[in-house]
């Protein structure tokens, strides 16, 4: 028998698995409250944030789950319970039970200096990472995040000035991403060098609910390809996110060269399906909201209905959607893993 990182990573490579692939988007948000902590308490807790997933991957029968969106110990510099700011520059609101947000960004130029230097939330991802049981890395799909370059730019200009710069000012965006992209790649290459083996993408701003397929191809593309061939090149395998509508950029981001892509529920399976195999297996998209109380009939109908659509084709991975919902009912995860014959 595979193991559960065995299992993902058959279906990253485009092997036959022994099974269809369990993978739903367990982060900071369902384990935190599985656990009975405050997603404000687990988000400035590393240890606390990989004993919270750990938790998860022990008693749900799922194969992985994803390191996303926390903050190492003493990073930052705390205005209040609920404020921090970061890298000298970002104005956090990390809420009690909710997912942290920008209020607002103090860098007003595509060419200040703290594009050069803010790490964002990767000494957070890091620290979880190595806070995680050798054993428990080893057996199960722990999935660690980097923000893709072109979400990494928008966080830290503010993204609805950064999306008139797109219009207004293309040639120094291409020269901010440009100069961020060093960074990424080499948070890609510490991650690796602390044995990190699946390394998920996350470019939800890259969502083609906010740019037109031109700008992915133009602004975004060329980076998550040299992510994933950085990330390859270190041993790793590689899952790119992106939230929401893509159905146009579909043709493009088979060409990402990512082993898998996150599908989120408004993209129709079947299309996502024809468009990205075999180049890029499909992770996906059963919608988070059926994982709350009162829609277990439904999930399982939409759990089955993917995998007839599926097919047992080589290069499918059940998940959800997106991110799996705080109030999600532990009955939810064992609907799936039966759809999917999880032992």
């Amino acid at each position: 028998m595979h193991s559960n990182a065995e299992v993902i990573e058959n279906a990253l490579l485009k092997r036959k698995t022994s099974r269809l692939p369990c993978f739903p988007l367990i982060d900071i948000a369902f384990a935190s409250s599985y656990v009975g902590q405050s997603m404000r308490e687990v988000q400035f807790d590393p240890r606390l944030h990989a004993s919270a997933l750990s938790k998860c991957i022990e008693e749900l029968p799922v194969d992985g789950v994803y390191i996303n969106l926390c903050l190492d110990t003493g990073q930052g510099d705390r205005i209040s319970d609920s404020e921090i700011k970061l890298d000298e520059s970002l104005n956090l609101v990390i809420p009690e039970n909710d997912v942290l947000s920008i209020s607002s960004t103090e860098i007003t130029s595509l060419d200040d200096r703290r594009i050069m230097e803010a790490e964002l939330f990767h000494p957070g991802i890091l620290a979880t990472f190595n806070n995680m049981d050798e054993d428990i890395k080893k057996k199960y799909a722990v999935a660690v995040g980097v923000t893709g370059t072109f979400s990494q730019v928008a966080f830290l200009v503010g993204i609805s000035e950064f999306m008139m710069a797109l219009l207004d000012q293309p040639d120094v965006v291409h020269k901010a991403l440009n100069t961020r992209h060093n960074i990424v790649i080499r948070q890609v290459q510490e991650l690796c060098a602390a044995g990190a083996r699946f390394i998920w993408i996350g470019e939800g701003l890259g969502s083609g609910s906010l740019i037109s397929p031109e700008q992915y191809r133009e602004f975004v593309l060329p980076f998550e390809i040299e992510i994933a061939e950085e990330i390859r090149k270190n041993g790793a395998l590689s899952l790119l996110h992106i939230c929401g509508n893509v159905s146009s950029a579909l043709p493009d981001i088979a060409n990402c060269c990512a082993d898998g892509f996150d599908l989120d529920f408004p993209v129709d399976l079947t299309d996502a399906l024809e468009a990205l195999l075999p180049q890029v297996t499909v992770k996906g998209n059963i919608n988070p909201r059926l994982f709350m109380w009162g829609f277990s009939d439904q999930l399982r109908q939409s759990c089955i209905r993917a995998k007839e659509i599926a097919a047992d084709r080589v290069g499918y991975i059940m998940s959800t959607g997106c991110l799996v919902p705080r109030d999600s009912t532990k009955e939810s995860f064992h609907i799936m893993a039966d759809i999917c014959n999880y032992d």
